[in-house]
């Protein structure tokens, strides 16, 4: 609810409502865009960038319908899906999408960073549509209505694209690891 008031002072003029609103929303959509688009970093920027400009041009047609941070994502992944559309592909190291917490162990921290890195790259390796429907579900913790309505696809679609997706995951982290169980 407090979001739709944001966006009834943001379409009354209101420049520090947007700047609320984007404090509140960038790094979650910095994040999905950083993931989606395989780690690249600097285009995440640019893509979260064009998100809330999107944002802003359309802010008159904005109505309360749902959870505004699902707005928000389906603007990033009509964003990001028209930016692969056109670009070749970047694989950066996992390390640039998140901190990892300090702990007292380095090797500890080691294992973990490796086992960040080959579970990204396994996420890397699907095809866009199912990357999406992974990153949706697991990273943001959504149910698979609210990743139908954002990709735009049906709900046996996403439940389809999130099966096949986990089992590629299962089997490259399998392989990975020389058959060992996930």
């Amino acid at each position: 609810m407090e979001d739709f008031i944001l966006i009834k002072k943001i379409q009354s003029g209101d420049t520090d409502a947007f700047e609320i609103i984007v404090r509140k929303y960038y790094q979650s959509i910095y994040l999905f865009c950083c993931r989606r688009l395989n780690g690249d970093p600097d285009t995440a920027v640019d893509i979260t960038q064009d998100v809330f400009l999107k944002l802003l041009e359309n802010i008159q047609s904005v109505r309360k319908i749902g959870k505004f941070q699902n707005y928000l994502l389906t603007i990033a992944v009509n964003t990001c899906n028209n930016y692969t559309k056109k670009a070749k592909p970047l694989y950066m190291d996992l390390e640039t999408l998140e901190d990892i917490e300090d702990t007292d162990n380095a090797f500890e921290k080691i294992e973990l960073n490796e086992l960040k890195a080959q579970v990204q790259y396994a996420i890397n390796t699907l095809p866009d549509y199912q990357k999406e429907v992974i990153i949706l579900r697991f990273y943001y913790d959504l149910k698979i209505r609210e990743i139908a309505t954002i990709t735009k696809a049906s709900v046996s679609t996403v439940k389809s694209r999130l099966q096949q997706g986990i089992k590629k995951l299962e089997r490259y982290l399998a392989d990975f690891r020389g058959g060992d169980n996930v």
